[in-house]
């Protein structure tokens, strides 16, 4: 579902910390999300919130772990705010700014169980390569999922801004 209505998506602020801690324990239960918090906080040039009318709908969070090749670490919507293109919004916002900093390949683990998010990467060209056995805390596998930005540059508009 296309969103119809006006957002930001920007980098994180400090100020954001509250509302994205209320999505970081509602949408992960297995972790202490203020420890998860300030993992993010290392890479606040990855750390993109999407924002509507003063609240935080939403977080994506990812690094480069080489010149030329970047991790989705964690992306969250609210639930009152899922199913409305917040996560595309997100995801397509961070393969920009990766495709603009001259990264090529992104990767990214998904749970087995969670048919939604392995359907939204496949819609923007991630595949699995293969499953991470027992990958999560609670022994849930997890896919391993990759995307060629070079590949998906042209169709996924990454050269064009994703705030409206």
């Amino acid at each position: 579902m296309a969103i119809n209505f006006n957002y930001t998506i920007r980098r994180y602020k400090r100020s954001d910390e509250l509302q994205v801690y209320l999505i970081e324990s509602e949408s992960f239960g297995d972790h202490n999300p203020l420890d998860y918090l300030r993992f993010y906080e290392k890479f606040e040039d990855g750390f993109f919130v999407f924002e509507f009318k003063g609240i935080i709908c939403g977080f994506i969070v990812g690094y480069p772990f080489s010149e030329t090749e970047g991790h989705i670490f964690s992306l969250a919507v609210h639930k009152s705010y899922r199913n409305r293109g917040v996560a595309t919004a997100l995801l397509k916002h961070l393969l920009r700014h990766f495709f603009l900093s001259g990264i090529t390949k992104v990767s990214l683990e998904v749970r087995v169980g969670n048919e939604g998010a392995k359907r939204l990467y496949e819609k923007n060209g991630f595949i699995c390569l293969w499953t991470k056995e027992q990958y999560y805390s609670d022994g849930e596998d997890g896919y391993y999922m990759v995307a060629d930005l070079a590949k998906l540059a042209i169709s996924c508009n990454l050269l064009q801004d994703s705030n409206n």
